[in-house]
């Protein structure tokens, strides 16, 4: 938080009484074109689908320099510190946008979340972990498809979102020995069968 405090810092200026302008560059700055109905992705999240969700709502909020405020680089300030003003707003605006993107039910379940990082962190929480059962459907989703009526495109595409969807539930420990190489082409490999 320090590079944002510093009065000299080029992306911001101190007004009198403890305000400050905060500039287009600075992650708390709101462009005019931001609102509270701001709205992110195109489909509201319904708790199907979480990784395509969770993947525009981050490169929304990346084209919007927000990612900061949701991962809990860009901390909240001090009352005192001229950034406490702009970074509330900020935090705001990002609640409202992930709140815009939620079907009613999730909304209404994580409504009253006073920050952005910890409604991120509740949303990542129930829906992001790998799930034993969606694996499973994913897998057997995967086995049942054909191309049927469909042209080469569209069931390459249902084929691939169901790729995916499926790697993206599967997380792995971090390799120091080499041998991710070799677990990367045996997924290849499963791919064309």
């Amino acid at each position: 938080m320090a590079p944002l405090e510093t009065s000299s810092d080029t992306s911001t200026s101190t007004l009198p009484n403890n305000l400050v302008t905060v500039e287009p560059s600075n992650p708390l700055y709101l462009y005019p074109t931001d609102n509270s109905g701001t709205i992110i992705v195109a489909d509201r999240f319904n708790g199907m689908g979480y990784g395509s969700w969770r993947r525009g709502m981050l490169i929304g909020l990346s084209c919007k320099n927000k990612l900061g405020i949701i991962n809990g680089t860009i901390s909240k300030p001090n009352v005192t510190s001229p950034f406490y003003e702009p970074w509330c707003r900020c935090n705001d605006m990002v609640i409202a946008s992930i709140l815009n993107s939620l079907e009613t039910e999730i909304r209404e379940s994580v409504m009253y979340t006073e920050s952005a990082t910890k409604l991120w962190k509740d949303i990542e929480k129930r829906y992001g972990q790998p799930n034993g059962s969606k694996m499973y459907q994913i897998c057997k989703a995967l086995s049942s498809i054909s191309q049927g009526a469909s042209n080469i495109a569209s069931y390459f595409f249902r084929i691939k979102k169901l790729w995916d969807e499926l790697a993206y539930s599967i997380t792995y420990p971090d390799c120091v020995c080499g041998c991710k190489e070799a677990f990367q082409k045996l997924e290849e490999d499963q791919k064309l069968h």
